[in-house]
């Protein structure tokens, strides 16, 4: 197989060599296309680089000039040179889209003279100039949306008169007067302009496409608008005498008439090296930005007040300011602080005692909507941070905010259905799971989802797959869940619940299986069984398993699904025999039914449910009543639950003995159940009535006299360590590196022995 596989790559790298021979990059591969022209006999070649981490391009010479598409996209190219690709003549495609390209000089696609296609999209381009495109002219085909620019300058496709469809949505695309240019030009050329290329700004023309105006439209006349105007520090700063604060704006660069200016008190402000004032000289960023920094050196009581930038430029003025208080060194304040949460990261800076902090939310609800939405805290007055709420703000992971915007929606029959399938579809990808809230969230919605089970039966269905994905769900986030609202608890009482309705349902046998859950129904008849025995298996499923990009955690097997595989025996039956013989088996349960007083024709209504791990059953407390008697065991087993109702009255209780696999080894093995009234409802491990009856190889068998949650608890984080008594697991590895660690000691010993002889 490894012979196979070492041929297959290196008829693939002959392959790729027989086109590009000085190619040397192992993420490029070269393939040949088919000439749509029946007499040409050249080779065309296709070369694909891309995600290679390439930081410039490649040297045309590398590449055979007979290459006609060449695929850079995904890269880190932050430069277009002159001459970049001089040499490839008969190239028709460029993809560069991707990149971090910011500049491109002129001349950079000089010589691509047969060029078709140009794709720049999704790089930090801020300005074009004409001269960019130079021996362009066959090209037909322009994408440049993705990027920062705001404008485009008159005259820009001078080069490209063969230009048909262009592309250039960005957010922050300015349509006034200087784009009329670009409208009239569209249109004279009947170019098609791309669906994405919208207008952003000014207000009264947000999102309307820009191929849809009149040049009238496109006026200068309006109040100045910015897509970005920012002061740096945002907030009221208070600040002692002799300290040093630098102010930082930044506004967009929309043309060259752009410039920006600093006063305090409404008095202009210059260096004065004598007040410790410096006004450093403005930069423009990727033609997009301009930047002034203010120093304040050495502050004393004269710089209390107002501060601003203004922004002054051709089509109007904007300004932006701030406070700034200078305290004594004996006032009391709060200390400037970082406080990261599920709303975000928020730096609240130094607040006088007494007085109230505001920030904006660190996400907005739309990226293109101004902020309003604010947090606030409360400096009291002995300078402390005192109350803070957040509530105003969004959450900051997508995930979050999607699970809690299905907690907004109504659920009722009509929408029942639809809200368990986006449900179950966002839950099925664990490793987006960070958040308590999140776990919180799902609880909420499956409760919601469980009261309307009776009324559309295929709601269980979904239910059901949306706990088992919860099993997937790392510990610690079902931890802090656990500790805030008792998650885990109530997934697993809606799962108990669907059970319970689905035997409602006037059916005999209800089945449901899942990755990490199963669960099974039963309407049974007392007299007429001996007893019955019900193993759980893993099987694959029907459909090949659909790949989830690892998304998956690590407490599913998402490629076997749980399933109930039960029949009748008699009183003597061995769970643990059936786990030995087979293989797939995680759990087996044996009910001694037939009772001495059972009545004739009496039915019982028996629930049986399996969860693959014991996620959904944290222990987060200490109980004098708890299994582990404070030694902080785990569930090193499936947990196994069992139901017995509706048979006659005044039976004695049926015990129920489980056989359950280890999917974890530990020492210290004890049976038990899961009491959900412990811990103030959090739910815990008790042991009465339920103990070990055997053990072999990686199964424990354990015999309880009450139904409930059933699972063995074993303290695994000694698992490596030598057992203190027979009778506790241990794990292989210990034997071999042992084994190991003495063979070397013996041989340190007899190499001693030798040189000291």
């Amino acid at each position: 197989m490894k012979v196979l596989l070492v041929l297959c790559a290196a008829l693939a790298g002959a392959r790729s060599s027989r086109y590009c021979p000085e190619l040397m990059i192992d993420s490029c591969h070269c393939t040949s296309e088919r000439s749509k022209e029946f007499n040409r006999q050249s080779v065309r070649v296709k070369v694909v680089c891309d995600d290679a981490d390439l930081t410039e391009t490649m040297q045309p010479s590398a590449l055979p000039n007979t290459t006609v598409s060449l695929i850079l996209s995904n890269n880190k190219i932050s430069a277009l040179k002159n001459n970049s690709f001089l040499g490839l003549r008969a190239l028709e495609r460029l993809d560069l889209s991707g990149n971090l390209i910011s500049r491109i000089a002129p001349g950079a696609f000089h010589g691509l003279t047969d060029l078709r296609r140009l794709d720049l999209s999704n790089n930090r381009i801020g300005c074009f100039s004409a001269d960019m495109f130079l021996d362009l002219g066959r090209l037909s085909k322009l994408n440049l949306s993705g990027n920062i620019f705001s404008t485009l300058p008159e005259g820009l496709f001078t080069h490209v008169p063969s230009l048909r469809a262009l592309h250039m949505g960005t957010d922050y695309l300015f349509c006034d007067c200087q784009l009329r240019w670009l409208l009239s030009w569209i249109r004279s050329h009947a170019v098609r302009v791309g669906n994405e290329s919208v207008c952003v700004y000014p207000t009264r023309l947000h999102g309307l496409e820009l191929r849809s105006l009149q040049e009238n439209q496109l006026t200068c006349d309006g109040p100045l608008e910015l897509p970005v105007l920012q002061l740096i520090p945002t907030q009221r700063q208070l600040v002692f005498r002799g300290d040093r604060l630098p102010l930082q704006c930044t506004a967009s660069y929309l043309d060259s008439s752009i410039k920006l200016s600093w006063s305090h008190e409404h008095r202009p402000i210059h260096t004065l090296e004598d007040r410790g004032l410096y006004v450093e000289e403005s930069i423009i960023h990727d033609c997009c930005l301009i930047t002034s920094e203010l120093i304040l050196s050495n502050i004393d009581a004269g710089v209390s007040g107002n501060w601003q930038c203004h922004v002054t430029s051709s089509r109007g003025n904007s300004s932006i300011g701030m406070e700034i208080v200078v305290l004594e060194t004996t006032a009391l304040y709060c200390a400037a602080e970082r406080v990261s949460s599920n709303k975000g990261d928020f730096r609240w800076p130094k607040t006088l005692a007494g007085f109230m902090a505001f920030l904006p939310c660190a996400v907005s609800s739309s990226s293109s909507a101004p902020q309003e939405k604010r947090a606030w805290r409360r400096c009291d007055r002995m300078g402390r941070w005192a109350e803070d709420d957040y509530n105003q703000c969004s959450y900051a992971s997508q995930f979050t905010r999607s699970l809690h915007e299905l907690t907004q929606m109504s659920v009722n029959v009509s929408s029942g259905l639809t809200l368990a399938q986006q449900l179950s579809s966002l839950t099925s990808r664990a490793a987006l799971f960070g958040d308590m809230m999140d776990v919180i969230f799902v609880t909420h919605l499956v409760e919601r989802l469980t009261r309307l089970v009776d009324h559309v039966r295929e709601l269980g269905d979904h239910v059901l797959d949306v706990a088992s994905n919860m099993m997937a769900v790392e510990e610690h986030v079902l931890w802090m869940a656990q500790d805030e609202a008792r998650a885990c608890t109530r997934i697993v009482q809606c799962v108990e619940r669907i059970a319970d309705l689905a035997l409602n349902a006037n059916t005999t046998v209800i089945s449901k299986v899942s990755a990490n859950i199963a669960l099974e129904a039963l309407v049974l008849r007392p007299a007429a069984l001996m007893g019955l025995l019900c193993t759980v298996v893993q099987r694959p499923p029907l459909l090949p398993p659909v790949a989830d990009g690892g998304h998956s955690g690590a407490g599913s097997d998402r490629n076997t699904l749980l399933d109930f595989r039960c029949h009748t025996v008699n009183v003597s039956g061995s769970p643990m025999g059936q786990l030995s013989q087979n293989t797939v088996a995680i759990a087996s349960i044996h009910f001694p039914l037939a009772a001495p007083r059972a009545v004739e024709n009496s039915t019982c209504k028996l629930q049986l449910i399996v969860f693959r791990n014991g996620k959904l059953f944290p222990c987060t407390g200490n109980s004098s009543n708890l299994a582990d008697d404070g030694k902080r065991r785990s569930v090193s087993t499936p947990v196994a639950f069992t139901k017995l109702d509706g048979c006659s009255p005044g039976s004695p209780v049926q015990p129920v003995t489980v056989a359950l696999r280890h999917f974890s080894l530990g020492v210290d093995p004890t049976a038990a159940y899961w009491d959900f009234d412990l811990l103030d409802g959090h739910g815990g491990w008790r042991a009465e009535g339920c103990h070990i009856t055997g053990s072999a190889h990686n199964t424990t068998t354990i015999h309880c006299a009450h139904h409930n949650n059933l699972a063995v608890l074993m303290d695994l984080k000694k698992v490596l360590s030598f057992p203190p008594y027979p009778g506790e697991f241990l794990h292989p590895v210990v034997y071999a590196c042992t084994a190991v660690m003495l063979l070397c000691l013996f041989a340190s010993i007899i190499t001693y022995i030798v040189h000291h002889r």
